[in-house]
């Protein structure tokens, strides 16, 4: 099971839930500080693994969400960031979440991140959002433990392929296999 920084529910909350490996899907936000806030919070409540989102660095423009005037219901709070100083979630034209999340993800997000990480965890770290061999081959090289193929359901990225198209190219791909299955 796999809980996004960006849940309404937070770590501990999952974590009481019962007994099961959850790994902790990380959006980078500017603000590094919360970001070790998190994973240590992560860390803390059990998770085994931290999922890297590396797709999102701007949330797609969700035209169904905006055509049907959807909100986050007000009784909803992105649990993991109760307490954090990140601003107000604001109502707008889209989700209001989409808004606030552009605001706070940090669009400089690059390799170098994956060593960043493992200097504030010792939980292995899983890229995801990736989709070609060249970015799987990256990703381990910056020291990435794996990767998670996503594309995140297109929901994002409208002209991205899909997750089994990309799967079949790291398949094709012969240095696949130097990195593991």
């Amino acid at each position: 099971m796999t809980l996004s920084s960006w849940g309404t529910s937070s770590v501990e909350e999952v974590a009481s839930t019962g007994p099961g490996i959850r790994f902790f899907q990380l959006y980078v936000v500017k603000d590094r500080n919360v970001v070790t806030q998190l994973v240590r919070r992560a860390e803390s409540a059990g998770f085994k693994a931290i999922a890297l989102t590396v797709d999102t660095p701007i949330l797609g423009r969700r035209e169904a969400d905006i055509k049907n005037r959807f909100t986050m219901p007000s009784h909803l709070v992105l649990k993991n960031f109760e307490g954090l100083e990140l601003g107000k979630l604001d109502k707008t034209d889209d989700s209001g979440l989409a808004s606030y999340v552009a605001g706070q993800i940090d669009r400089s997000l690059n390799w170098k991140d994956v060593k960043w990480l493992q200097t504030i965890t010792s939980l292995p770290i899983l890229v995801k959002g990736v989709l070609t061999s060249e970015d799987t081959k990256l990703a381990i090289q910056a020291g990435a433990a794996g990767i998670i193929v996503s594309n995140h359901g297109a929901r994002q990225l409208d002209y991205v392929p899909a997750t089994i198209v990309a799967l079949e190219e790291k398949k094709m791909t012969k240095t696949w296999g130097k990195w593991g299955t």
